[in-house]
């Protein structure tokens, strides 16, 4: 009878982290610094030094990056990772994506969401009538779009009025013709042969 191999399992230790907080989209300098476009407004709690977040590689695999220095520059960051030393090295990471435990969650004020808590969720008129549900949030220059399908709502406060975590509910106050009046009847996929 022949003995079994004994075979040791490898668990990826940053498979876990998902979160996409930020895209590289530049090196600067020649000491190997990037600049860090953030994905969302909380940059400045997850730029600082000593920070671990990890560079998700085209194949899916990920690399631990430990931030060195970092400082805003208008709507970047400049940040310097231990593990990348010179600009030959750098720009083999411009436009990847930069990601952080799926877990992590900024800390909020009163008021503030995340976006992705959005995403889901039920709009209704101030007057109770359902609009429709969120399918996905648009970035737009001047504010973000939530999309649903009868049209999208731009996120100003003149127009969200409450956001409710537990009803899983927005409640708007949205001029007449900004929304299609019509409820799309619902789609169904079609097979062609």
């Amino acid at each position: 009878m022949s003995a079994r191999k004994k075979v040791t399992i490898v668990t990826d230790e940053l498979r876990e982290w998902t979160q996409p907080i930020g895209v590289i989209v530049a090196t600067h300098g020649l000491k190997g610094a990037v600049k860090v476009r953030p994905l969302h407004g909380a940059a400045d709690q997850l730029f600082t030094v000593g920070n671990e977040m990890c560079a998700v590689l085209p194949s899916g695999r990920r690399q631990k990056l430990t931030i060195q220095t970092c400082y805003a520059k208008g709507s970047t960051w400049i940040v310097k990772f231990a593990e990348i030393e010179h600009i030959d090295l750098a720009e083999n990471y411009v436009g990847l994506q930069l990601a952080v435990h799926k877990d992590w969650k900024p800390k909020l004020e009163e008021g503030e969401f995340l976006l992705s808590e959005l995403l889901g969720m039920t709009v209704v008129t101030e007057g109770g009538e359902v609009v429709g549900e969120v399918v996905e949030i648009m970035e737009s220059p001047a504010h973000d779009l939530l999309v649903t399908d009868r049209g999208l709502i731009p996120m100003r406060r003149e127009f969200i009025k409450k956001v409710d975590r537990k009803k899983r509910q927005i409640v708007v106050n949205l001029p007449k013709g900004l929304l299609s009046e019509e409820v799309p009847k619902k789609r169904q996929l079609k097979w062609r042969r």
